[in-house]
C-alpha cells in the first residue's frame, strides 16, 4: 500500500521583505545633498529634484548657489522652486546672488524682475542700505562684472527711493562701474519730478564729470531743472550750448523751456522760443500752443489765450485736443468766468471732446469759489455719466465749498460717501472738515473727527494742528488749546 506524500516546493534562497527608502531620504550628509541637488539641476533632472526629499533653508539655497554661480539657467530654476515654497522665502543675500548671477549671464529681463522684488524686500523688511551693502559684498565674493549696481540705480529712480538712488550713484564708482547714460537719465527725471530740482543740477555736474555724454532726453530733462528752478536765462545758455555741442534738439526741449516761461506767465518768454523753433525750422505742435494759452491765463488775458485756441484750430496739421481746451477752461474758472467756462464745456462736447477728471474738477473749483455749491455738486454728479471716477480733490474741492456756506452737514455726507465710492480720505480731507467744523462752531464733532483721524493712522499735520487751536481758542478752552500747542511742538511743528 503505498502511503501518499505531499511535497512542498521551498524555494532556494529566502529574504526577508526589509522596508527600504533612497539613500538621499535619510543618508545624505549636508555636502552630499547639496552635490546632488547640483548634480540633478546641471543636469536638468527636475523631477528627479522633486522627488528629493529635503528641506529649503537659508544655507541650502545660498550654498547651491554658489556651487553653480556659473550656471546662471540651473541657478535661475532652483530659485524659482524655492520662491514657490509654502514655509521658505529667499533672504535678502539669496536675491542679491541671484542677480549678480543672471546680469553676468546677461539675463536683463529676469535680472530685473528679481530686482524690484530685492526692491520691495527693501520697502517691507531692510532698509536699502543693507540691501546695497549686501550687493557689494556678494560682488566681491564672486569677483562678477558690476553691471547689477546700475540696474538697481535705475530700479531704485523709478520707484521714487530718491536717497538711495543718490546713495547707489554716489558709491557705484568704488566698485568699478560707473552709471549708464539711461540710468542717469532715469535718476534725473525722477529728482525733477519729486520737486528736486536743484538736486538734478547737481548730479548733472557730476554726470559731466565722470565724462559720460549727455543725449537729447537728458537736455530736455536739464532744462524742466533750470526751469522749475526759475533760472530761465541759465536754461536757453543751456539749450545753446547744446546745439552749439552738436546736438539737434527736438520740439520736447523748446516745450519744456516755453513751459518754464509759461508757468511764469512770461507771455514774451514763451512767445520768444517759439520764434526760436521757427529760425531753427522746428514746427511747434499742440503743446506749444497749449504752453503759450497757459502763459496768457496765467496773466489773466483770457482774450488772447482764446484767440491762441482758435488759430490752433485753423491751423494744419496741429489737432486741438482737450488739453488745450482744459486749460482755457481752467483759466475761466480761476477767474470767476464761470459762464465763459461753461461756454468751452460746451464746445468740447460738441466738437467730440471727452470731459476729463481733471477739467472737471476745473469745474468743480470755480462753481464753489463763486458760492455755487449746487452746480458744483452737479459737476460732481455728471462725471458718473460721463464714466468718469471723481478723486479726493474732487471731493475734497466740494467739502471746502459746502463748509464756506456753513452748511458742514452736506460736507459731512460727501465725507461718508467717498470710501463708498473707493475714494481714500487724506489729510486734506480731515483738514477741511476740521477748519469748516470749528468755524461753525461745532466743536464736539470737530474733536470726533479728530480721534477718527489718528485712529486711521492718519498723522496730522500744521494745518490740523492750527484749525484745532483755532477751536479752542472759539471755545475759550484754554487747557485744551495749550494741551494742542504742546502736542504741535511736540511733533516738531515751530
Amino acid at each position: 500500500m503505498l502511503r501518499h506524500y505531499s511535497f512542498h516546493r521551498r524555494p532556494l534562497h529566502v529574504s526577508r521583505t526589509i522596508p527600504w527608502k533612497p539613500r538621499d531620504e535619510y543618508k545624505l550628509t549636508r555636502p552630499e545633498l547639496h552635490d546632488r541637488i547640483s548634480r540633478l539641476l546641471v543636469l536638468q533632472r527636475y523631477d528627479a529634484l522633486n522627488n528629493l526629499s529635503f528641506e529649503f533653508s537659508d544655507q541650502l539655497l545660498n550654498t547651491v548657489l554658489r556651487k553653480l554661480k556659473l550656471n546662471p539657467s540651473a541657478c535661475l530654476e532652483f530659485f524659482k522652486l524655492a520662491s514657490k515654497q509654502q514655509k521658505f522665502r529667499p533672504n535678502l543675500k539669496s536675491y542679491c546672488m541671484i542677480v549678480h548671477i543672471l546680469s553676468r549671464a546677461r539675463m536683463y529681463d529676469q535680472t530685473r524682475a528679481y530686482l524690484n522684488e530685492l526692491v520691495a524686500l527693501c520697502k517691507n523688511n531692510y532698509p536699502a542700505f543693507v540691501a546695497w551693502n549686501e550687493l557689494v559684498r556678494v560682488y566681491r565674493e564672486f569677483a562678477f562684472s558690476p553691471t547689477v549696481f546700475d540696474m538697481i540705480l535705475k530700479v531704485f529712480a523709478e520707484q521714487g527711493m530718491i536717497k538711495y538712488a543718490l546713495h547707489v550713484f554716489d558709491n557705484m564708482g568704488k566698485c568699478g562701474r560707473l552709471p549708464s547714460l539711461r540710468s542717469c537719465n532715469s535718476l534725473l527725471s525722477n529728482l525733477v519730478r519729486n520737486g528736486e530740482s536743484h538736486t538734478a543740477l547737481l548730479v548733472y555736474e557730476q554726470i559731466d564729470r565722470f565724462g559720460i555724454v549727455p543725449d537729447v532726453y537728458t537736455c530736455s530733462i536739464m532744462v524742466r531743472a533750470y526751469c522749475k528752478e526759475r533760472r530761465l536765462s541759465r536754461a536757453v545758455d543751456f539749450v545753446n550750448e547744446m546745439e552749439n555741442s552738436g546736438f539737434e534738439l527736438n520740439i520736447v526741449t523748446y516745450n519744456s523751456l516755453i513751459d518754464g516761461y509759461a508757468s511764469l506767465g512770461d507771455v514774451e518768454g514763451a512767445k520768444s522760443v517759439l520764434r526760436l523753433m521757427s529760425e531753427r525750422g522746428i514746427k511747434r505742435n499742440v503743446v506749444s500752443c497749449t504752453l503759450l494759452m497757459k502763459a496768457y491765463c496765467k496773466q489773466g488775458n483770457m482774450e488772447e489765450a482764446e484767440e491762441v485756441l482758435r488759430g490752433i484750430k485753423e491751423e494744419e496739421p496741429v489737432v486741438v485736443d482737450e488739453c488745450a481746451y482744459g486749460v482755457l477752461l481752467d483759466g475761466y474758472c480761476k477767474g470767476g468766468r464761470m459762464d465763459d467756462a461753461s461756454r468751452i464745456h460746451d464746445e468740447m462736447l460738441r466738437i467730440g471732446l471727452k470731459m476729463n477728471t481733471i477739467i472737471c474738477n476745473s469745474l468743480i473749483n470755480g462753481y464753489c469759489k463763486l458760492g455755487q455749491v449746487q452746480e458744483a455738486e452737479g459737476v460732481l454728479k455728471h462725471m458718473r455719466s460721463w464714466k468718469l471716477k471723481p478723486d479726493s480733490y474732487s471731493y475734497n474741492t466740494l467739502m471746502d465749498g459746502y463748509c464756506r456756506k456753513g452748511q458742514t452737514s452736506e460736507a459731512l455726507k460727501l465725507f461718508a460717501e467717498m470710501p463708498q465710492g473707493g475714494i481714500h480720505h487724506t489729510v486734506v480731507t480731515y483738514n477741511t472738515l476740521l477748519k469748516g467744523l470749528c468755524q461753525a462752531s461745532a466743536f464736539h464733532d470737530a474733536l470726533h473727527l479728530w480721534h477718527l483721524m489718528l485712529k486711521r493712522g492718519l498723522a496730522p499735520d500744521e494745518v490740523s494742528y492750527c484749525s484745532l487751536l483755532d477751536g479752542f481758542f472759539k471755545k475759550e478752552d484754554l487747557d485744551g488749546a495749550i494741551n494742542s500747542v504742546e502736542r504741535y511742538f511736540n511733533k516738531g511743528f515751530y
